[in-house]
């Protein structure tokens, strides 16, 4: 049996394009290898922060698509990214590539709101201010059935968007918690709460068990789109390859 090369490095399941950030990133977080059970492939973006993205400033779209790309060529089989603003580019960087690329949970709110009674999807998010129709468009996400509660105004979501070096972690658990309750209060009428900061998800527990809702993040939709594509098993010697 042939086995192809062609590459120097093997074996990676998922690659993910990153955002040039210095705030620590625990276990559970999309940027801390730890939180995946397969091999992962960084690819940070140099001088791209959160700020630009959410923006969606011209000058980087390109260097996301080449990012892409890039992991693309290095063998990995699933595509994501280190910001939930990442879903303005979902259409362009699934364009871009042929592997399945999930840029946002915010890919998940058509779905939990069908699976959840067709019941209103709360939204825990960085920074409300800025999360509108043109992230919720590209991924199918209808405003009408969403509430949406932001963290810009808490010391946890300021050091994300200020991209500080330090953060209070338990600090930082009471105030996703309490945001939670701010969306339960607003819309009690809701099915199911989705997590759209990436940082967000090594809290999801703490959330479900004080709304006694159940809660989505990437990382749900990740490990969905990564068992899907290893079905077939990841031996070299299934398929003659080595990719």
């Amino acid at each position: 049996m042939i086995v192809r090369g062609g590459k120097t490095l093997y074996g990676f399941t998922l690659g993910v394009i990153t955002l040039h950030t210095h705030f620590p990133r625990i276990v559970g977080d999309v940027g801390n290898a730890r939180t995946w059970n397969f091999p992962v492939l960084y690819k940070v973006l140099e001088g791209l922060n959160p700020r630009a993205i959410i923006g969606k400033e011209k000058n980087c779209v390109e260097e996301v698509l080449n990012a892409a790309r890039e992991l693309e060529a290095a063998g990995v089989k699933v595509i994501t990214t280190s910001c939930g603003f990442f879903a303005v580019l979902q259409e362009e960087l699934a364009r871009a590539v042929s592997v399945p690329v999930v840029t946002s949970s915010l890919l998940l709110v058509p779905l939990v709101h069908r699976i959840c009674g067709m019941k209103p999807v709360g939204i825990l998010t960085a920074n409300s201010q800025a999360l509108s129709q043109s992230h919720l468009l590209p991924v199918g996400a209808a405003e009408a059935f969403v509430e949406i509660v932001g963290l810009e105004n808490t010391n946890f979501g300021r050091a994300l968007l200020n991209d500080e070096w330090c953060i209070d972690f338990e600090e930082a658990r009471t105030e996703v918690v309490d945001a939670a309750k701010r969306l339960v209060e607003k819309r009690p009428d809701l099915g199911c709460i989705v997590l759209e900061c990436t940082n967000l998800p090594p809290f999801a527990a703490d959330v479900e068990k004080e709304t006694k809702l159940p809660v989505f993040d990437l990382t749900d939709l990740v490990n969905m789109v990564c068992f899907a594509v290893e079905k077939g098993g990841t031996s070299p010697w299934k398929g003659a390859t080595m990719e």
